[in-house]
This record gives structure tokens, sequence and C-alpha cells, in this order.
């Protein structure tokens, strides 16, 4: 029987350990699947190593909430551990991620225990179940598999690309609505 403070997940992922270990160490790799299924991450800070901090703020329709903590044991391709903080709900938890060679993949298993109670508790579980899915998709998707996962986040446009497609919007309305000679 596992105990109603601790939160255990576990999956097996096909991608090599030294990868899924990987996905969980920079902002560019973590934006892109960081979920559950309709938010993204509006802001990825990462200082990935014992005793640096993260900083995430969670985002959809206008709405926003932090989560943030502190790295406390990094062990390259095996094992992960971070304090997780979403001060909007009184969370203060502590997250543990091992990672395991196993056939072809990976065995993940996560770890997350300090919910204030049941609502909290129930809430996380649904949360990370969305999100290590998305990130078993991504997985899928980057071994040219397909995806299995109904949406990803959007993903973050630079300046760059949302100027651009603006213009191309813009070229295409008024294309469609010049008169043929």
């Amino acid at each position: 029987m596992t105990h109603p403070n601790l939160l255990a997940l576990d999956r097996h992922v096909a991608a090599a350990p030294a990868f899924v270990f990987t996905l969980w160490s920079h902002p560019a790799l973590v934006s892109a699947w960081w979920g559950p299924e309709g938010l993204h991450l509006a802001t990825c800070e990462i200082d990935f190593r014992p005793g640096g901090n993260w900083r995430f703020v969670m985002a959809r329709d206008g709405e926003s909430h932090l989560i943030q903590g502190t790295y406390h044991q990094i062990i390259p391709e095996e094992r992960l551990m971070f304090s997780y903080r979403f001060p909007e709900f009184g969370v203060q938890s502590i997250v543990s991620l091992t990672f395991t060679p196993e056939g072809q993949g990976t065995r993940m298993r996560f770890l997350q225990t300090g919910f204030p109670n049941d609502e909290h508790f129930t809430g996380h579980k649904g949360g990370w179940t969305s999100t290590l899915s998305i990130l078993e998709d991504l997985i899928l998707k980057l071994n040219g598999i397909g995806s299995v996962y109904p949406t990803l986040p959007p993903a973050k446009l630079s300046g760059v690309a949302e100027d651009l497609m603006e213009a191309r919007r813009r070229h295409d309305a008024e294309a469609t609505a010049a008169p043929a000679p």
C-alpha cells in the first residue's frame, strides 16, 4: 500500500537514461514538454546544479501559476531530487526521480511527498500524470513514431517568428482581398 501523502508514478519511456535525464535539465527542453495539458511555461529558469534554483511560471488564457524549488541531488543519468514549492496553494514538497536502463528504454520512477491535504495530492497526481504523458509523447515524436497524445503545449515563438507569421497573415489577407485582373 502506498502512503496517502506519497505520490508514486512509474513509467517506461523509449529512450536511454542519458537522454531522458537531459530532458529535465535545460530550459528549452523542459519548456517543450512541461504540462499539464492546456498549460505551457511562460517562464522557465533553471540553474541545474546541486543548490541551484529553478523557477517556472505555468500559464493558460492569461492565468499564471508560479512553481519553484531548489535542486538537492543531481546524479547524471541516474537520479534527480529537488524541492517543489507552489506558494499559491501552500504546497512545499520534495520530488525525486530515478532513471534506470530497462530493455531499449528507461524506467523512470517519480516520487513526490509533502502535500498539505488530499485535494492537493489528487490535483498533483492528475497534473503529473498529464505532464509525464506529454513527456512520453515528445520522446515518441523524437523517435519518429508519431503522436499518441492529443496535444502538446504550444511552442513559445520568438519575436522574429511572430513577426514573420504576422507578415504572412497580412500578405495572405491582401492577396485574397485584391480584385482579380
